[in-house]
């Protein structure tokens, strides 16, 4: 008996350890209330958010920054983004690649948002460089990147024809393509085609050199490029291509000085070295594999003689 009033004596708690309990159940209810209601509002804006999102930044102003052949209505029509579309969702990678498909005389097009609810295009204009003569008499006319801008029946002045490079799509807004799916070996060979003549037309690019009216890739091993229709650029084969056209435009520019309409052929063939053949109008003309002012006919032929003048070195 005496042990069983033992035992209900030390089961009783003291009015201090019975607050400190009570304090324990409080905060551990605070805290499961706290949890709950923290998901409550989690839940709550996962739910909500999209909404607020679609609702709320949707497009409504367009901004066009860029010169172009193009009416502002027609480049925000081209990029696929419709006043009330979603801002946030909107693919603007998407909506640049399609303006330039769409709309092939605009480059380096760029969209940026412009919260709540604007969408700023902007752009720059390409231009007409260079033709490839494709079937039914037509010529696709691209910039210096190979981006097809438009077919033509004629060549216009101051578009240099290219020769011996034959795409096989001409898409228009599209960069031309020669490669062949379904020959692998052909394949190979036209990749490196598109290479050649990026490298030929970036290296023009680069060095200022214009009047450029044909560029022949026929024979890999012997380019030439004719200035003015009165100086062949003979450049033998693909090696330091940059280097050689860079000299080239150095002579052009010292025979200029000397004669304005003086004719010839300038042997780039040897890398760091020129030669300048001058020669008559009817000579150069049997250079090169011309017909009409740009058309191939033929063969090429060596000058008959050598009056080569001194090389010129870079």
């Amino acid at each position: 008996m005496n042990r069983e009033i033992q035992q209900g004596t030390e089961g009783r708690l003291s009015p201090e350890e019975r607050q400190n309990r009570v304090k324990k159940l409080k905060r551990k209810r605070r805290f499961r209330l706290a949890v709950v209601t923290v998901g409550f509002f989690l839940l709550l804006s996962i739910i909500i958010s999209p909404i607020l999102l679609f609702a709320v930044f949707r497009v409504k102003t367009f901004a066009v920054e860029g010169t172009s052949p193009y009416a502002k209505e027609e480049i925000i029509a081209a990029s696929g983004i419709t006043e009330g579309k979603s801002l946030i969702f909107a693919d603007l990678d998407e909506a640049a690649a399609a303006i330039e498909r769409t709309l092939p005389y605009t480059d380096n097009v760029k969209l940026t948002k412009k919260l709540p609810d604007g969408i700023v295009i902007r752009f720059e204009e390409t231009f007409k460089a260079f033709a490839f003569q494709i079937s039914g008499g037509m010529y696709a006319l691209t910039n210096s990147d190979m981006k097809v801008l438009e077919l033509s029946t004629t060549v216009p002045e101051g578009v240099a024809l290219i020769t011996g490079a034959n795409p096989v799509k001409t898409y228009v807004g599209e960069v031309l393509s020669f490669v062949k799916p379904s020959e692998d070996k052909e394949e190979e060979i036209q990749d490196k085609t598109f290479e050649l003549l990026l490298e030929i037309t970036q290296s023009i690019a680069q060095n200022g050199t214009k009047d450029i009216s044909l560029i022949n890739v026929a024979d890999t091993n012997s380019i030439y490029l004719i200035y003015q229709q009165r100086i062949v650029l003979k450049l033998g084969d693909s090696t330091e291509l940059a280097s050689k056209l860079s000299l080239g435009n150095r002579v052009i520019n010292e025979e200029n000085t000397i004669d304005p309409s003086q004719c010839g052929t300038i042997d780039l063939t040897i890398p760091k070295k020129a030669y300048f053949n001058p020669s008559d109008f009817d000579d150069v003309e049997q250079l090169v594999e011309y017909k009409n002012l740009y058309m191939q006919n033929g063969t090429e032929e060596s000058p008959e003689g050598d009056n080569s003048e001194e090389p010129s070195e870079e």
